[in-house]
């Protein structure tokens, strides 16, 4: 066919422009990511583009219905949809038999098959009986704020700067100048579209359309004049990279945003928030201090709790930066946005964050840039690649570990360290010694999945256009996943803290404390899901339990928490830094629930419930918020370098008066001065949960945070539900 390669570059314009790109000068070990970059840029040249004038920007030119094999310039995976292969032999029959080679070459490049098939079967069993898990890609946060100021024009003279410093990497720097003339591209491209439309548009979509050519004949190239070319150029680029997490949002724009007229920003505000909603953007971060301790909010903080509250969307995440400084203005603002009941803006403390972050030996000019990126984790703003998140593993499974001598519950087979029969275990300290063993062992799995992933990611997907956008590729001439950025530090999260808490409590108190119970029944009942062991059950099931401000369990919490903390810092990443560890469960609590055997602390095989946060296990505190807060501030949050999520539910009506939204706030104030790191509210009525999972057409709308992020509560499967119901509700 004459017109064969017009189609593929239509259909497939990534793949041909990796597969047809010159790398005849190109250095070898430049190779993969030039030819990367001139993927990017063959894909710019020829995706279908679309504008609608009420969306006011735009793009996003990263998500498109018919795109086929892609790299994600975020996480940068190569990869394609399992279907994608059978779409299109079934639309181009004619192409079928092409189609099939293309997509073979490609399959082997796959950057998510490579990783996952290089694992070994051990490992492999591990994540499947929801143990651990590692990755090594992520999420980031460009340096916006430099791009911003920068143009592409200013970054390209960044490179020609440190080209000649850095001697012998052409390569490198041709595939960054490559990338960005992508963004250019899709720029011009989207400029020339807005011109084409005017002549049939209505008088109100010329105006935006005109708006969009205007802003387009400046950037990307060079600096935005004024707030909506700000954002004509932000949605440029944050959509180039498939959208993620916009940062410290209210920070890099407020400059464009405080001198413009104050109805104009913002619309603008509104007609972005409403396209960060429509692609689940993950993170916006906004407020917090410098490292002298001022406060960094201004109007635009204001207005972006404004607007969420005005939408009341479960996405964009947003998060809260506070500090001791915190106006009380700040502090209202936050509160009356929870009591909308979407769960957020999520808050944290930059007393407890930067000390945490400089003791990696981040400096405290760095640390107060932290942001948020997926649904917690925590990043430096345009100079890191943390992992975000590089794994997970499940503290309960380690004590099912110890208590069975490393037999999963699950499957049946020897998955962690054989550390002896826990009927051989003469005191308390022995065992504890062995599940602080398997805990070890667990983090040790992490991180050695994790580092190998993080190799074979800077060798086989190095991403140049991160490159541009992260401080300190340029600098070093090293690629984003390749020791490229100045931080390279890890997050390992954290699964069923308390549930192996409330447990080694019960243990300790029955077993070898009072020896009400042998070792040996414990295992037997564990075994048998309790049946047959009512009286076992319903002492160990109603045994203290963490989150009371019990002192022998929060003791029990805080050295394990403290322990597990420690002994992940320890440990390298690939990239260049140190492990972290955090808590951040997703929507994955109740599956790793469901993958458990019988727990000591009452929970049975295969139920669902499971501790979600660093606070207790849903509906194990009974005691109030005050001794709740109080039993979680026994460990050291200071350690924790990654998001360190306590769920807290409340009532609706305490955020319906004064005296109660008062009452939040000082709650919250007195929990971050003595050392918490963060909260994530519900505000929610329990019998609208309850009716929601009754008659979900009803409540189509109801919001509520689960692990990290906000959802739409009938949209959850049924054990994120219960755990969500489950969640002692406070009030004062």
């Amino acid at each position: 066919m004459e017109n064969t390669r017009e189609t593929w570059l239509l259909l497939e314009p990534f793949a041909m422009g990796f597969k047809e790109a010159d790398t005849t000068n190109i250095a070898p070990e430049y190779r993969r990511e030039y030819r990367i970059a001139a993927g990017n840029r063959k894909q710019m040249e020829h995706i279908r583009l679309h504008i609608d004038p009420k969306d006011w920007f735009a793009g996003p030119c990263g998500r498109f219905p018919d795109q086929g094999i892609r790299y994600n310039r975020g996480n940068g995976i190569f990869h394609f949809a399992p279907d994608d292969l059978e779409r299109r032999c079934r639309d181009y029959p004619e192409l079928a038999e092409e189609f099939k080679k293309l997509y073979g070459e490609f399959d082997h490049i796959r950057t998510d098959k490579i990783a996952g098939g290089t694992l070994r079967p051990d490992q492999h069993e591990r994540w499947s009986t929801k143990a651990c898990w590692g990755a090594g890609a992520g999420h980031a946060n460009p340096d916006y704020e430099m791009l911003l100021r920068l143009g592409t024009d200013g970054i390209r003279e960044k490179i020609k700067r440190f080209r000649k410093i850095n001697v012998g990497k052409d390569g490198f720097y041709d595939a960054l100048e490559l990338a960005l003339s992508a963004l250019d591209v899709v720029g011009k491209r989207y400029r020339e579209l807005a011109l084409a439309m005017l002549p049939d548009a209505s008088a109100e979509d010329a105006v935006i359309l005109k708006r969009i050519a205007d802003a387009l004949s400046v950037v990307p190239q060079k600096t935005p004049r004024n707030f909506f070319e700000a954002c004509q150029f932000f949605w440029l680029a944050f959509s180039f990279i498939d959208t993620d997490s916009p940062g410290n949002f209210d920070q890099f724009m407020k400059d464009y945003y405080l001198p413009d007229d104050k109805a104009d920003r913002y619309e603008c505000l509104r007609h972005l928030w409403e396209l960060f909603h429509r692609t689940r953007t993950w993170n916006l971060c906004i407020g917090g201090s410098d490292e002298f301790g001022n406060d960094l909010c201004n109007d635009l903080t204001y207005d972006v709790l404004r607007v969420a509250r005005e939408f009341k969307y479960e996405t964009p995440n947003l998060t809260m930066r506070f500090h001791k400084n915190s106006p009380d203005r700040a502090w209202r603002a936050a509160a009356e946005t929870l009591a909308t009941g979407i769960g957020m803006p999520a808050i944290y403390n930059d007393d407890v964050v930067c000390p945490a972050l400089e003791s990696l030996g981040i400096p405290a000019s760095d640390s107060h840039k932290y942001c948020m990126n997926g649904c917690n984790q925590i990043d430096i703003f345009g100079k890191s690649h943390m992992g975000l998140e590089d794994g997970e593993f499940c503290v309960a499974k380690a004590l099912e570990y110890a208590l069975f001598n490393g037999e999963d519950q699950y499957n049946f087979h020897v998955l962690g360290l054989e550390t002896g029969e826990a009927k051989d275990f003469p005191d308390y300290e022995s065992f504890k010694r062995a599940f602080l063993q398997q805990c070890d062992f667990l983090v040790d799995q992490v991180v050695e999945i994790s580092n190998h992933i993080q190799q074979i990611f800077a060798k086989e997907a190095p991403n140049p256009w991160m490159s541009c956008v992260i401080q300190g590729c340029i600098e070093k001439g090293q690629d984003y996943k390749n020791h490229g950025p100045f931080y390279g530090h890890g997050q390992i999260l954290t699964e069923g803290l308390p549930d192996a808490v409330d447990s080694l409590a019960a243990i300790k108190h029955y077993v070898y404390d009072t020896g009400k119970y042998a070792m040996s029944d414990l295992v037997k009942a564990l075994k048998a899901n309790f049946e047959g062991y009512e009286d076992l059950y319903r002492d160990f099931s109603t045994y203290h339990k963490f989150g009371n401000n019990i002192e022998d369990v929060d003791a029990i919490y805080a050295e394990v928490s403290d322990h597990i903390y420690e002994y992940a810092r320890t440990k390298k990443t690939f990239r260049g830094g140190y492990f972290g560890m955090g808590c951040s469960t997703f929507n994955r609590s109740a599956d790793y629930g469901i993958h458990l055997g019988a727990l000591p602390n009452g929970k049975r095989r295969g139920e669902s419930t499971l501790g979600e946060s660093i606070g207790p296990v849903p509906g194990c505190d009974t005691n109030g918020p005050t001794a709740m807060l109080n039993s979680v501030l026994k460990c050291n949050q200071y350690l924790a370098t990654s998001g360190n999520v306590l769920q807290m539910k409340f009532i609706k009506r305490q955020f319906e008066t004064e005296e109660g939204m008062n009452a939040y706030v000082a709650l919250a104030k007195t929990y971050f001065r003595l050392g918490g790191q963060t909260l994530q509210i519900n505000v929610v009525s329990q019998e609208e949960l309850l009716d929601a999972v009754a008659h979900p057409d009803k409540h189509q709308n109801l919001i509520v945070r689960v692990g990290g992020f906000s959802a739409y509560f009938v949209r959850l499967d049924s054990g994120l539900q219960e755990n969500i119901i489950k969640r002692t509700q406070m009030g004062f």
